[in-house]
């Protein structure tokens, strides 16, 4: 009895400890400028806005932010504060609130995303959730898929897997680096598609090109042709304006540590309601309906403080708005590689009109290899770049974020002008 008594003393004691700053009580914004169009080309607006909210090292110039996104200072102190709330309280918190806050914050990324209710997934990244689509297609022997060598590796991993193990059929799409026009594209897909092709794997912004697919307009005409349309959205969600829906397709993966500025170790799966039952889950459940999307997320017990944080970023997507945010990072990139183009043995990988790409491009440099010029641009100006290649071409991908200003792509030009030959 005396133990009976102590626990139930010790859960009304918990009971009132405040365990997360939910989406209604979010006080970590207290920036007194706004965001604009206006402010797009305000360099000593977004110095300002650098230093409100991006403590970042001094000891390089980071155009690298691919990989993943900094969050800001704003969500950073929301994700330690989860990470205390969480340690300091155990189990106690997962058993008692986790879950209902976990449906409240879905909730708020499909109004976010523009979907319907239970059309969302939160996964621990875009590799997990396009793993749960295609896994789940149940793909079988002499099934044609189209791929382009513009896709991110672990998708077509994914897939080289299905057709080593299932006998899968890869057709691959050969995507123009500098299209002409969207139905350029949309006829470089179809020109692949037979009466056995059975899915299409579209990557919407491409992660070392930047080129942004017409999603759209190619699942459109690959739908009329029966073939499912799977879409990686890990560089385009909260990057580019748009919601999932715009898509016109019925799966997508994206991430949330990427452009969303989440802390790291969540992902995004979308399935229209429709099509949820016709997945096979690739992590078992027995207990939920075949029409229930979570039925596809029994992952296990997830990264908690993270996925906590997701309001907090959420706040500021909403606070900078997407469409500011796409805006000055289209400027960034047209800044530099318009000037880029002009440079003695340069080759562009991304496309030279501007509405096809956002943050993202990429360049080779004519006597040298992309590796060669990373180390260069680090060691001589302390510049960070990444090196890769990709059919038959030097990459070094530039990708500046929002705390990047034109300085720094000055700098990034001054170390490729200095290779110039």
């Amino acid at each position: 009895m005396r133990r009976r008594t102590a626990i139930k003393k010790l859960g009304l004691g918990l009971a009132g400890i405040p365990l997360l700053a939910s989406l209604k009580n979010v006080d970590f914004f207290d920036w007194k400028e706004s965001f604009s169009l206006d402010k797009t080309k305000d360099e000593k607006f977004w110095k300002r806005f650098k230093k409100s909210f991006y403590p970042v090292s001094k000891e390089f110039t980071n155009l690298e932010n691919g990989y993943f996104g900094l969050h800001p200072s704003p969500v950073h102190k929301a994700y330690l504060n989860n990470i205390e709330k969480v340690n300091s309280v155990g189990s106690y918190y997962m058993r008692n609130d986790f879950f209902p806050e976990l449906a409240t914050i879905v909730e708020s990324l499909e109004a976010f995303a523009g979907t319907e209710p239970g059309e969302l997934l939160i996964t621990r990244n875009a590799t997990e959730a396009l793993n749960i689509i295609i896994q789940g297609l149940r793909l079988k022997k002499g099934d044609e898929v189209l791929l382009s060598r513009h896709d991110y590796g672990s998708m077509i991993e994914i897939f080289e897997m299905l057709e080593q193990e299932e006998g899968i059929v890869l057709k691959i799409v050969d995507v123009p680096f500098d299209p002409k026009s969207d139905q350029e594209l949309v006829d470089a897909y179809l020109s692949k598609t037979s009466s056995r092709t059975r899915c299409a794997l579209l990557t919407h912004l491409m992660h070392l090109t930047g080129q942004i697919l017409p999603v759209a307009k190619i699942a459109s005409a690959l739908r009329e042709k029966n073939i499912d349309v799977v879409v990686d959205a890990a560089h385009s969600f909260a990057h580019v304006d748009f919601k999932l829906p715009d898509l016109g397709v019925e799966f997508v993966g994206a991430n949330l540590h990427k452009w969303f500025s989440n802390p790291l170790g969540v992902g995004l799966l979308y399935v229209k309601k429709e099509r949820i039952k016709d997945l096979r889950a690739l992590f078992a459940d027995s207990r939920l309906p075949k029409d229930d999307i979570r039925r596809l997320g029994h992952f296990g017990t997830p990264a908690t403080p993270v996925v906590m944080t997701i309001p907090a970023a959420l706040k500021y997507n909403q606070d900078i708005t997407i469409p500011v945010k796409e805006a000055r990072l289209r400027y960034l990139n047209n800044y530099w590689t318009n000037q880029a183009r002009m440079i003695p043995g340069v080759q562009m990988n991304t496309p030279s009109d501007p509405q096809r790409s956002c943050a993202i491009a990429s360049f080779g440099m004519e006597g040298y290899t992309s590796s060669e010029v990373v180390k260069h641009l680090y060691d001589h100006f302390g510049v960070f770049t990444v090196a890769a290649s990709l059919d038959g071409r030097e990459v070094v991908r530039v990708t500046p974020n929002l705390y990047n200003s034109t300085d720094d792509l000055d700098l990034l030009l001054e170390g490729i002008q200095s290779l110039s030959k």
